[in-house]
């Protein structure tokens, strides 16, 4: 975890130098402060809120939260229930002969038309 913060140190330190910007100077731009810039370039725990502060002060907020996963975004396994699954073999429509073949085979065994049973026909 120390290793963290320090080079969140060393990055803002850097960048802080190469803007040519003192200590004093950001922390008065920043509202936090100048004991807690020390803080920070030191490597020491910080407020968060102070932290975020001064790291969107010197822009290095985005670039941090960048490297952030997006909550809006899919996990991989919910990615992968939402994908259909590929079929393997692509199958023909699907007949029902059973049903054709029990009406055909009944009206010819009783030798009425081939339309089947209709209403009046008892005779």
């Amino acid at each position: 975890m120390n290793n963290n913060f320090e080079i969140i140190a060393s990055s803002a330190r850097f960048v802080r130098l190469q803007r040519n910007i003192d200590q004093e100077s950001a922390a008065n731009e920043t509202g936090v402060s100048l004991r807690t810039i020390q803080n920070i370039e030191a490597g020491k725990a910080v407020n968060s809120s102070s932290l975020f502060a001064y790291l969107n002060y010197l822009d290095l907020l985005d670039n941090m939260l960048a490297t952030l996963p997006d909550p809006a975004k899919l996990t991989p396994m919910e990615q992968l229930k939402a994908t259909p699954t590929r079929r393997a073999r692509a199958r023909g429509a699907v007949k029902n002969t059973a049903i054709t073949s029990l009406s055909n085979n009944s009206s010819n065994k009783t030798g009425k038309n081939k339309q089947g049973f209709q209403w009046g026909d008892e005779k």
